[in-house]
């Protein structure tokens, strides 16, 4: 067997052995690296002889720094207090000299943490509602869903009176219950009169299973007889001022008078029900022949429960089913429907409860838009980490030196990560702290915009600054671990000799990080265009019925004399129509926009009462549908010779198809049993949106009501604007002098119906605003690197003008990398949004349809921002003199 033989390109066994001796481990690995690179060049160039003599002669001369690289090697070891000051220093020495890239930098960073901010405060005040309860993680409310035929009727945020009570007798899970029946009354105290929108009539209960803490009045007692009602703090001081109002007397709509038995603090912005009084519900009892005990179909009650720690919602549920076909079963069976009573985590219903009589219907929130908020505030912020990543390696040539000087000066490579750290620690930390200037200066505009009420409030928790840490940690982490190694992998003996070149690696990753800022700017604007899109549909759509030039005011709540009331109403009505600016006066008890909740059973006279059907209700007089140009498709309108009418209905045409009538036509002169008898069927309305463009057209039932009205719809004259005030004038001193007692409360219809898209009107503003965020801090991020691309092409920029080239072809060359990248941004980006937005879109019962010019419009629009980003730099150094450009280096 042969003897091993040493390779031939091994350096002499001498001068490893030398270094050895001389160096550490740790060092030894560093520096002999370093040393074989420069024998492998010599020995390619000059010959092994030459090459084997320089080494021998390297080893001999790098022991002069052997003290230096110890002392570094020991305070690395032993001194990490005195390191730290120097990383430091060094770190603000780096930025002094680099201001510009400085500035990007940290500006990127600051705006990516605000917008972080502000989307992360907006999404925790969206996501807190309802967890100030004491008792929030086990307190439900009960749905009412109601099935005919096995098919589901509807969804209901109010359930039926009975359903409370029935639970506590039933489930042992069930500690107590209450009930919230939501009244718009006007409130009396003397003199003193307002019609109050924020009114409940609740169970006792109500206070004891909900945190809303008694300023005055015992929370056991206060809600326990009839007559009796707690007040908000801010009602007391509207009704009251300094008076003490425990057992004053105020009135409610003429007829009930309560005693003030307690004052209740200002309900949080962030409760899903809202109140200013709460009446005992035996004050309801006292009306109703207790009605409001036993019925299960008359389904107005907010109700909700209170379980025992550790009950399982699931597990209740499905035994409560069982309960409530031990009781109902009968009735299920005979009648061929079904009711379902789930339970819904009060945590849940701001965010993700949409049904039918929600407590607060205009200020539900979105958990879909909450969630696009997250995913909006994590691309904004990964795209200014990104754009410290890509500068940071943009700029290795240029640091590749200073490295390389390091190393041979005796800087190991645990202490070159350490130095990048730590400038990557110090940039963030400066940038948190103008992103926290930012928020402040700029945070009641951000409320202004998004109808938001957040506050400073914030800063003084330690959940905040828990996050703010990690949230600086984390960012300098990722953002400066890649830079880091990179620049410590350097190897001196290249650096030095002017051979660094770029690395393909990371070239490579530059362009995917740029893909993935551009990608997620596409996906923001093509977003924002699909949401304001859909809302300037839904604002556009024919909805089948004239809201212009509507004013609406509301009906009187204390009327004394109801047998009064109807002429009181016609003189009202012939006052106003004498004035040449109102065309047309209608009354009815809802207006469109305004949710129905009367609702009843209906079914064709010659069909059998298991039959039944339930259908919402609004009543209209003689003038209603022709103020609103709802026009009548089959048979006739209500009519004043008509003296039968009052045993008549009018139904839309959705109505006459739910029960069973094969066309309009076909309904006219039908029975139908509604109410306590049979009516006669004398009119079908063409189909109109009674809600928004969210909620499709749902059956309705128009029975005529002169008695009572809860609004009055004025139609005014086209010219009528020149003139509004005193219109108001007019319509108001009518009003005062004929219902004395009642406040003149008015709006115009169109506001009052548009209003239901608030919270598509305040996420599109806040997707907009963001995605401007993000497009911001990509082009900084651009700009940053298309500055480093062209300083390093500033000599072959200098031969190309030298040999003849014009300032456009320069430009265009230097452009057209970045515009490939946008372009394959646009690639990724179109499906994901599309994805995405279709999702969203669903949710409407009226959308529109993505076209591709959406895409094409938002993809464009990024590649114009990067071009024009990329080509100011570009064009400067383009037009700069290419005798300078040939000396640089």
């Amino acid at each position: 067997m042969e003897p091993l033989r040493k390779p031939p390109n091994q350096p002499p066994a001498l001068g490893t052995f030398l270094l050895r001796k001389i160096y550490s481990e740790e060092l030894f690995e560093e520096i002999h690296g370093d040393l074989l690179e420069l024998y492998e060049e010599r020995m390619e160039t000059k010959g092994k002889w030459n090459a084997s003599a320089h080494y021998i002669k390297d080893v001999v001369l790098s022991a002069r720094n052997y003290d230096l690289r110890r002392t570094q090697h020991y305070k690395t070891q032993n001194n990490s207090g005195a390191m730290i000051r120097n990383y430091i220093k060094i770190t603000l020495r780096t930025i002094s000299k680099n201001k510009v890239y400085t500035a990007l930098n940290v500006l990127g960073l600051a705006l990516g943490m605000a917008a972080c901010m502000f989307i992360m405060q907006y999404v925790a005040f969206e996501r807190s509602y309802d967890k100030f309860h004491e008792n929030a993680s086990n307190l439900y409310r009960i749905q009412y869903n109601n099935f005919k035929d096995g098919q589901l009727q509807y969804e209901c945020a109010a359930a039926v009176p009975r359903v409370g009570p029935f639970m506590k007798e039933q489930m042992p899970e069930v500690v107590d219950f209450a009930r919230a029946y939501p009244l718009s009354m006007v409130v009396s105290y003397q003199n003193i009169n307002f019609r109050e929108n924020r009114i409940h009539i609740v169970d006792p209960a109500f206070l004891k299973i909900f945190t809303f803490p008694l300023l005055t009045g015992n929370v056991e007692t206060c809600l326990n007889e009839p007559n009796t009602v707690v007040i908000s703090e801010t009602a007391a001081k509207k009704y009251f001022g300094e008076e003490d109002p425990i057992g004053k007397m105020i009135r409610a709509d003429g007829q009930y008078s309560m005693a003030v038995t307690g004052v209740a603090k200002d309900v949080p912005e962030n409760s899903h029900i809202k109140f200013d009084f709460l009446i005992s519900y035996q004050t309801l009892n006292n009306q109703t022949d207790n009605e409001s005990e036993t019925a299960w179909g008359w389904y107005d009650f907010n109700s909700y429960v209170l379980l025992r720690p550790g009950a399982d919602p699931k597990e209740f549920d499905k035994k409560f089913e069982e309960a409530l076909l031990a009781e109902r079963q009968e009735d299920f069976d005979k009648y061929n429907f079904r009711q379902e009573f789930p339970l819904q985590p009060v945590t849940d219903i701001h965010l993700y409860s949409n049904l039918l009589q929600e407590s607060e219907p205009d200020e539900q929130g979105d958990g879909q838009a909450v969630f696009f908020l997250v995913i909006i505030a994590g691309f904004i912020l990964l795209i200014a980490w990104i754009n410290y990543i890509n500068l940071s390696t943009a700029r290795s040539i240029e640091r590749a030196k200073e490295v390389g000087v390091r190393k041979v000066m005796g800087a190991v490579k645990g202490q070159l990560i350490g130095q990048f750290l730590t400038e990557s620690v110090i940039l963030n930390l400066l940038a948190f702290t103008i992103a926290l200037l930012i928020v402040m200066i700029g945070i009641s505009q951000f409320n202004g915009l998004t109808d938001s009420k957040l506050s400073l409030a914030f800063l003084a928790e330690g959940s905040f600054w828990g996050i703010s840490v990690l949230l600086i940690f984390s960012g300098s982490i990722l953002a400066g671990l890649y830079p880091a190694f990179v620049l410590s992998s350097y190897q001196p003996s290249k650096v030095l000799k002017g051979k660094m070149t770029g690395n393909k690696s990371g070239i490579y990753l530059r362009k995917v990080l740029v893909v993935f800022q551009f990608a997620s700017s596409v996906c923001l604007i093509a977003g924002t265009l699909i949401v304001y899109q859909q809302l300037k549909y839904m604002n556009n759509l024919d909805l089948g019925f004239d809201m212009t030039e509507t004013l609406v005011v509301k009906g009187p709540g204390v009327f004394t004399a109801d047998s009064l009331y109807r002429p009181t109403l016609q003189t009202f009505r012939n006052e106003l129509l004498q004035n040449p600016e109102i065309r047309a006066f209608a009354s009815g008890t809802n207006v469109p926009g305004d949710e129905i909740f009367w609702a009843n059973g209906i079914r064709r006279a010659e069909e059998p009462r298991e039959s039944n059907k339930a259908i919402y209700i609004a009543g209209v007089d003689y003038d209603y549908f022709p103020a609103y140009d709802i026009k009548v498709v089959a048979g006739r309108n209500y009519g004043r010779t008509f003296t039968t009418d009052t045993g008549a209905v009018i139904l839309n045409e959705s109505g006459a198809k739910y029960l069973g009538f094969q066309s309009a036509e076909e309904a006219i002169n039908k029975k139908v049993f509604w109410g306590r008898g049979e009516k006669t069927i004398i009119g079908v309305v063409e189909d109109y949106n009674q809600m928004s463009a969210k909620i499709g057209v749902t059956p309705l039932l128009f029975p005529l009501i002169t008695g009572r009205s809860s609004f009055f719809t004025i139609k005014l004259d086209k010219t009528a604007g020149k003139d509004l005030k005193q219109v108001f004038e007019k319509v108001e001193t009518s009003y005062a002098k004929l219902f004395p007692g009642n406040p003149f409360d008015y709006f115009f219809l169109d506001d009052f119906f548009n209003r239901q898209y608030n919270s598509e009107k305040k996420f599109s503003r806040v997707f907009t605003l963001f995605a401007g965020f993000a497009i911001i801090v990509a082009c900084l991020g651009l700009f940053g690197l298309s500055s480093f691309n062209a300083v390093q092409k500033t000599k072959e920029i200098g031969i190309r003008k030298a040999i003849g080239a014009d300032v456009a072809h320069i430009v265009m060359l230097l452009s057209k990398e970045f515009v490939y990248l946008v372009l394959f941004a646009n690639l990724i980006a179109w499906p994901a949004t599309w994805f995405v937005m279709n999702t969203w879109l669903d949710n409407f019962a009226y959308r529109i349809a993505i076209t591709p010019l959406v895409f094409v419009v938002a993809g464009l629009l990024v590649l114009i921002i990067a071009v024009l980003t990329v080509g100011y730099k570009t064009m400067a150094t383009a037009k700069s003199d290419p005798v300078k450009a040939l000396r640089y280096e």
